[in-house]
């Protein structure tokens, strides 16, 4: 059974019950089974409904929660794929749209359920970006006092060569996130300079422009691998889907570049709010 149904909440199997059923019995009958059996979920999330009513909410956190909201749109965006015999990326200067025949490849690299489940975390993880202190040490009794913001690639990556585990498994496999965040739901931000690109939302800086797509995923890899290879990896047991994330990075973000230009190209500004500032 996927982990991430038991993340669920009681207004995500109501949500489900008020848009799959008319009447008051068949709702109570349906939240009554899939208590007892959240393994039906694998084939009733995949219904329509769910997809069209989700696009109907305004206040959509409000009613459901973004463990159910990623899921439902993570799952269509891995049903289209399925469909179509190719895949539409972006390239070159003008971010024109291509086919690439990946299909298959995408659809094993998401079969495992720890990769979907992942990926679902990874999402609701940037709905909200925090930043936090730490103490770097410089010597025998001395710190140094950092500051930091948890969607700061660059610096969560420099800094993880100073620091001690925990921290130096934490700060790898959040800046691994942050690659595969930005490679799939923001890749249009991808084309500038590196220090334009990346650090500023929406930077447009044609003039410094730069394909970083292909730089960032080398980057993401390497983080999922020295993330992989930690002991607290394996002592939370993460090192085989984050071993996986590095060896498939450039197949696991189509998945998200599908949701991201189908499913999420009016909402993700206000869904990841930080990302318009």
């Amino acid at each position: 059974m996927r982990k991430i149904y038991k993340k669920f909440s009681s207004a995500d199997f109501q949500f489900l019950a008020d848009t799959l059923y008319d009447s008051d019995h068949k709702k109570r009958h349906f939240l009554d089974y899939i208590q007892k059996d959240l393994q039906a979920l694998d084939h009733i999330l995949n219904q329509e409904k769910l997809l069209q009513q989700t696009a109907l909410q305004d206040n959509l956190f409000l009613r459901i929660s973004p463990y159910l909201y990623f899921e439902i749109l993570l799952r269509r965006s891995l049903c289209d794929i399925q469909r179509e015999n190719y895949i539409l990326e972006n390239v070159g200067f003008f971010n024109k749209k291509i086919p690439v025949f990946e299909q298959q490849k995408v659809l094993d690299a998401l079969s495992p359920d720890m990769v979907k489940d992942y990926l679902v975390e990874l999402l609701v993880s940037f709905i909200r970006v925090n930043n936090f202190t730490i103490y770097i040490r410089r010597g025998k009794g001395i710190y140094f006092k950092k500051t930091i913001s948890d969607f700061d690639l660059d610096l969560l990556t420099e800094i993880a060569k100073e620091v001690d585990e925990p921290y130096r498994f934490l700060f790898l496999r959040r800046a691994g996130d942050i690659a595969l965040f930005i490679s799939g739901i923001f890749p249009e931000n991808l084309f500038g300079g590196r220090n334009t690109a990346i650090s500023s939302s929406r930077s447009r800086m044609m003039s410094r422009w730069v394909n970083q797509g292909e730089e960032l995923e080398k980057i993401g890899k390497t983080l999922y691998q020295k993330a992989s290879e930690s002991a607290l990896a394996r002592e939370y047991s993460l090192d085989s889907v984050l071993q996986l994330l590095s060896n498939n990075f450039p197949f696991t973000k189509k998945p998200l570049n599908v949701m991201s230009d189908r499913y999420l190209c009016f909402r993700k500004y206000d869904i990841f709010r930080f990302f318009s500032n």
